[in-house]
């Protein structure tokens, strides 16, 4: 067995075989994830499963679904779900007729218009399986959205329902949507705001309230409708920070963006993060030589990652100084975004994840070597990037999310590993070592900003340009290792354990897409994403077998 495992590893001149063994973990981690993934689609509640179902565009299915549920248990949130797929079929239906009159086949599209509900079924869906006030609002929402006007009598009930004191549940919700089409933000947003503070369980209404006011830049109302306790109360931490950073008021926004930090933890993007996470930590654990001492380098190791998950809270106060006390913020002009994106996003972020590896630091030096403290560093770059995942996978952009994924990982992981590496050597001896710090700290934050910033400027080449940046790093990082590690690997290769964990994550993403969008839209979600896997993979494999 273990002669047959060192013939797929090894070539007979003892040359390691990376493609082979790179695409077996790339096709198993696929098949196991895609069906973990189907597995625990069938078994989520009802109502987050046709959440998902709809979110992967099938909308049928998440159709059937919301039907049942609003027969067992008629609600506004779920009759609102449930109109808001039918939605989106109905729009793509449309979309992929477009493209068949055209003579293009729109890939991935999904479910369309003839696979839903006929509004006749959805007429007698409101009149017979909901209660009378609750089939009113979904009469009414499918008029302004299929006819652009409801029947005027149906309007009337919505509005004195609305307007009662205490209103019906979800009508004001309803009508600040209708005044919405209408380009009548005073009216949307007296309307959201009514629905919000009428009934705590829709306290995001207040929120759409406010944020109407925001876009149209009418700040003094905006803090007007906060000297409302009512209002103040179910408001949000995000809404009195965007209010806080307005108003130049850094110790407020610091405060409020503290509070309103959540990671948006999902099953899906909590458990690709995870997996992402110990894919690495695993390659990183093998560049440690985790098995030379394995208790004490385990429990260093997984403390690094936990600080570097704990990162993110000076990163969240230095991101409430930087955009309330110095305006800071990405604007689309591009002079403005390259200092923004240098020296507020870059800046930030290694200097925050450089504060949390300090603590780490005597201790690696009076019981550890040169290797844990970059392998530390390292690790304290990857549990900041485990936590920034949950965000990129969460932010609806399917394109950028995974293409950030796949790549911002080693990125984090490389950049601190650096950074911590030349931290080490100046606090050794500052005289000799204090240039190469301030080099080595200036090149980091450039380079991190760098990405950032081409990734946000497509015309610049977007991703394709930013992947530039892993040519000089993957250079940095691998002559760091080099001079800590000296000793030949023994059984699996620093080259395999890299390439392993880098096919988990690309299966990982895989299974992602597919499951979103389809195989043939799902590949070209993923292109740019396995071109920064191509380039990671060439650069690294070409500067470690030059060493």
């Amino acid at each position: 067995m273990r002669r047959r495992l060192r013939e797929l590893l090894q070539r007979p001149d003892g040359e390691p075989r990376l493609v082979v063994p790179a695409l077996v973990v790339l096709v198993l981690t696929f098949i196991v994830g895609y069906a973990a993934m189907r597995g625990v689609q069938r078994a989520l509640p009802d109502e987050d499963r046709a959440e998902a179902l709809s979110h992967t565009r099938k909308y049928a299915s998440a159709e059937a679904l919301y039907v049942r549920l609003l027969r067992e248990r008629p609600s506004g949130k779920l009759l609102f779900a449930m109109l808001e797929n039918h939605d989106r079929a109905v729009a793509m239906g449309r979309l992929r007729k477009l493209g068949s009159g055209i003579g293009f086949e729109m890939p991935g599209a999904g479910s369309g218009e003839e696979e839903v509900m006929s509004e006749e079924a959805l007429e007698e869906l409101f009149e017979h399986a909901m209660p009378v006030e609750l089939g009113r609002v979904g009469r009414f929402w499918r008029g302004t959205t299929a006819r652009d006007s409801a029947p005027e009598a149906l309007r009337a009930q919505i509005v004195e329902g609305a307007d009662r004191d205490p209103p019906i549940a979800f009508y004001n919700h309803a009508l600040a949507r209708e005044a919405l089409r209408r380009n009548d933000i005073p009216e949307a947003a007296r309307r959201y705001e009514r629905e919000g503070v009428s009934f705590p369980d829709q306290h995001e209404d207040v929120d759409r309230a406010l944020l109407l006011w925001v876009r149209a830049g009418d700040w003094e109302h905006v803090r007007e409708r906060l000297d409302d306790p009512r209002v103040r109360a179910s408001a949000s931490a995000h809404l009195k920070y965007q209010v806080a950073v307005h108003e130049r008021d850094w110790k407020e926004a610091a405060r409020w963006l503290v509070v309103a930090w959540r990671p948006n933890l999902t099953l899906t993007n909590g458990a690709m993060s995870a997996v992402a996470a110990l894919a690495w930590f695993f390659f990183c654990a093998r560049l440690g030589k985790v098995g030379d001492r394995p208790v004490r380098r385990m429990a260093f190791y997984v403390a690094a990652f936990v600080l570097g998950v704990l990162s993110i809270v000076p990163t969240v106060v230095l991101i409430a100084v930087e955009e309330a006390a110095l305006k800071l913020q990405a604007t689309g002009d591009m002079p403005r975004d390259i200092i923004f994106y240098v020296f507020g996003v870059g800046l930030r972020e290694e200097a925050s994840k450089l504060l949390l590896f300090l603590p780490l630091l005597p201790v690696l030096r009076r019981w550890g070597d040169k290797l844990d403290v970059l392998v530390c560093g390292a690790l304290v770059g990857l549990g900041f990037a485990a936590e920034e995942n949950l965000n990129y996978l969460a932010s609806g952009d399917l394109h950028t999310g995974l293409g950030r994924f796949l790549t911002a990982n080693f990125l984090h992981m490389a950049l601190t590993a650096v950074l911590a590496s030349a931290l080490d050597d100046f606090m050794r001896d500052r005289e000799k070592h204090a240039a190469d710090f301030s080099r080595v700290s200036l090149m980091v934050v450039a380079m991190h900003g760098g990405y950032d910033f081409l990734l946000s400027h497509e015309e610049l080449g977007g991703s394709y340009a930013a992947m530039a940046v892993f040519f000089v790093l993957v250079r940095m990082f691998l002559t760091s290792v080099d001079h800590a590690r000296r000793k030949a690997d023994v059984g699996l290769t620093l080259t395999h354990a890299f390439m392993f964990a880098l096919a988990v994550v690309t299966g990982t993403s895989a299974v992602y897409a597919v499951a979103a969008v389809g195989p043939a839209q799902g590949l070209l979600v993923l292109a740019e994403g396995l071109l920064g896997v191509a380039v990671l993979v060439y650069a690294f494999v070409k500067t470690l077998r030059g060493m």
